[in-house]
């Protein structure tokens, strides 16, 4: 039963880490400066694969929904940042969430596996 929880508290985080960055690829396409590429939403996505995978192995749902949050505005800066840039570096924004967030990700996920283990340590 828990693994069938993880499995759709997984799904969940990723299909809307997906749709998110299709929502905000679609919004920047009224930008001169937009980027037309289709893969470019896969590789936006990366970091809440990552979450996916970090949910499925055990974070719990409120550092899981915190996580996605921090993704999602990392991810929304880069989008708004490269749309609206004409600097030929811009397309650098695009890698920001990909290292950052897995910092992040890193970060609350150590928090909550410590968590979770003092809490296991109370109970014994």
């Amino acid at each position: 039963m828990k693994l069938r929880r993880r499995a759709v508290e997984t799904s969940v985080a990723l299909l809307l880490g997906i749709a998110f960055c299709f929502v905000m690829y679609w919004w920047q396409l009224r930008y001169h400066y937009a980027s037309h590429g289709f893969g470019l939403n896969l590789f936006m996505a990366l970091p809440f694969a990552g979450l996916a995978v970090m949910i499925l192995g055990g974070l719990r749902a409120v550092p899981a929904a915190l996580a996605w949050l921090v993704l999602a505005v990392m991810t929304a800066s880069a989008y708004v940042g490269a749309a609206t840039s004409s600097s030929s570096t811009a397309a650098v924004l695009y890698v920001a969430p990909l290292f950052y967030g897995a910092v992040v990700l890193s970060i609350i996920f150590a928090v909550d596996s410590i968590l979770r283990g003092r809490r296991g340590m109370r109970r014994r």
